[in-house]
């Protein structure tokens, strides 16, 4: 792909309708502050540009020097400096405008006063979140879905939730290895060597700007060992343990990093199912990292292993799945909780979808249909009782079957 084609790529990644754009105009409607929060380079800022200009804002970006010192300096004067509602972009950088905030807010409450965007957790500072507690909300933003490459919405996991008959589009056989392209938008129009190159100077730039900003640490030649420790983890349960004697950092050092990376929004943790049945279930979430470009360069994987490799294709289609239900469920209002289940005899299921009146469905990702994933979702049935709607094992083929009573075999591509 010459330089143009790839231009025109990135041009055409610009004008994507992202599904959180619904929430952030919702959220200004009734509410002082609103906080659009991820990692670095997932299209916070041409999500608030647009806002902004739509909506008649400022724009204010504190990557701009000579901005960030005023707003540090005098955070109250900085804001009084603008007249209407105003966008500021990296509002992590000047942690102190959120504290002058509340004084603003308390003497105007009109909704819609301040847009922020965030590439690290700045309600991590607790006199942050205290003082913004009412008064902000919050919208996550994540890598681009599939959904929204297409121009389709994230309405497939209510339709999942839906007691009625599945109803999802028919789907076509998939090429797992054109996956691991990603969702950050500008890499994932690359070939995949400058993809390479690009997670390369993205991982280079956090680990050599944010994390020094963030936590000042002495050990920061410690991150990339812990990065590729998670990355060979990748959607694996928690254990410290394993993950201080893989990357040779002590185990409360390294809950120290992985704080830090939550912070940056860089793995995301997926919570442990529990039942009221007895059963004995693993208790550790698993982590996983925010993205399948990012594991994959970290990682090394090249196309020819891919090719080779039937469980890393299940690995691959596993942890894009996942994380396209990450995306769907902070789109949709309804409140969908994300777990995955884990027997102390190794019986499990990729997620367990619950929904606001606790019905539950059982979800699989495999390369191809395997008697062992149906087994795991028939043993969340027998768990979940009345409450379970349906178990669905995606896999790469075009074939949808039947595979047990309230179980059935749907090519992922249904959903990607």
């Amino acid at each position: 792909m010459d330089a143009w084609s790839i231009l025109r790529l990135v041009e055409d990644k610009r004008s994507i309708e992202r599904w959180a754009k619904v929430r952030v105009l919702d959220a200004l409607a009734d509410t002082p502050v609103v906080l659009v929060h991820g990692p670095r380079q997932v299209g916070k800022s041409t999500l608030v540009r647009e806002v902004a200009s739509e909506q008649n804002s400022t724009y204010i970006t504190l990557d701009d020097w000579r901005v960030l010192g005023f707003a540090r300096e005098d955070p109250a004067g900085f804001l009084r400096s603008y007249r209407g509602a105003i966008v500021i972009d990296e509002v992590q950088r000047a942690p102190e405008l959120l504290l002058a905030m509340k004084a603003e807010i308390d003497r105007d409450r009109r909704p819609g006063r301040f847009l922020l965007t965030g590439s690290a957790n700045v309600l991590t500072v607790p006199k942050v979140a205290d003082s913004l507690a009412g008064r902000m909300e919050i919208v996550d933003l994540l890598p681009l879905a599939e959904g929204e490459r297409r121009g389709t919405g994230p309405e497939w996991l209510a339709m999942l939730l839906n007691r009625d008959p599945l109803t999802l589009p028919r789907g076509t056989a998939i090429d797992p290895v054109e996956l691991l392209r990603g969702g950050f938008p500008e890499p994932s129009a690359r070939s995949a060597p400058r993809r390479d190159a690009w997670f390369a100077s993205y991982v280079r730039s956090l680990l050599e700007r944010d994390v020094r900003d963030l936590a000042q640490i002495d050990g920061i030649a410690q991150m990339p060992r812990l990065l590729r420790s998670l990355a060979h983890a990748n959607g694996a349960s928690l254990n410290v343990a394993s993950l201080s004697r893989e990357s040779g950092i002590p185990a409360t050092t390294l809950l120290r990093y992985l704080d830090l990376l939550r912070t940056m929004f860089l793995v995301r943790d997926l919570p442990a199912w529990s039942s009221d049945q007895g059963a004995a279930l693993a208790k550790a979430p698993k982590l996983q990292l925010v993205d399948v470009g990012l594991w994959g360069h970290i990682i090394g994987i090249e196309e020819r292993r891919v090719r080779n490799d039937e469980a890393l294709r299940s690995a691959i289609l596993r942890s894009v799945g996942i994380l396209e239900f990450f995306k769907a469920s902070l789109a949709l209002p309804s409140g969908v909780r994300l777990f995955h289940l884990r027997t102390v005899r190794q019986k499990g299921v990729d997620l367990v979808v619950e929904a606001t009146n606790g019905d539950l469905v059982g979800v699989q990702f495999r390369e191809s249909v395997q008697r062992n994933a149906v087994e795991g979702l028939e043993f969340l049935r027998e768990l979940a009782g009345d409450r379970f709607v349906r178990g669905v094992l995606f896999h790469a083929g075009d074939d949808r079957v039947p595979l047990a009573p309230e179980i059935e075999a749907v090519p992922v591509s249904s959903i990607l």
